[in-house]
């Protein structure tokens, strides 16, 4: 697929363009297996997570690795799921975003307690798939440098 192809389709799907995929323009098969990536475990409906719980751990691994463009982005996109979400999964999941970006190798330890607060093994396995991702892009935003864009809003429905 072009790169002008590409971008018109996340524009049409998202309303708008990031610069998370904007600044990749040299790389339009990186960019294209990214959204994929990010569409699969993120946006589509009938996954292990509700998307306030996926917004969440997106907000907590920003959070613990420092970086304002994804804090800001799904910081929106968390207050646009207007969700209450309970607070002992709440900390579940902030406690595995915490462990599984900043010591990955304690992360299985939490495992049983992440269970017992309710949520399901395909919950857990999604919940990792998530944070990982997180830390993927927020690594991709400090290598580029990227500023939050002025319209961010329109891109995080």
């Amino acid at each position: 697929m072009k790169l002008n192809d590409i971008y018109k389709q996340i524009e049409a799907e998202r309303g708008g363009l990031a610069s998370i995929h904007t600044s990749f323009s040299e790389f339009p098969e990186g960019i294209q297996a990214h959204y994929y990536f990010y569409k699969s475990i993120m946006l589509e409906d009938g996954l292990p997570l509700a998307r306030a719980d996926r917004e969440i751990l997106a907000v907590a691994v920003s959070s613990a690795n420092i970086c304002p463009y994804c804090i800001a982005h799904h910081g929106e996109a968390l207050k646009n799921t207007q969700t209450q979400v309970d607070t002992t999964k709440f900390r579940a999941l902030e406690l595995l975003a915490e462990v599984l970006t900043k010591t990955p190798w304690k992360a299985s330890s939490l495992q049983d307690d992440f269970l017992a607060t309710g949520f399901t093994e395909a919950q857990w396995q999604h919940a990792i798939m998530v944070v990982s991702y997180f830390n993927f892009v927020n690594r991709c935003v400090h290598a580029r440098g990227l500023d939050l864009e002025s319209n961010f809003e329109s891109t995080c429905s």
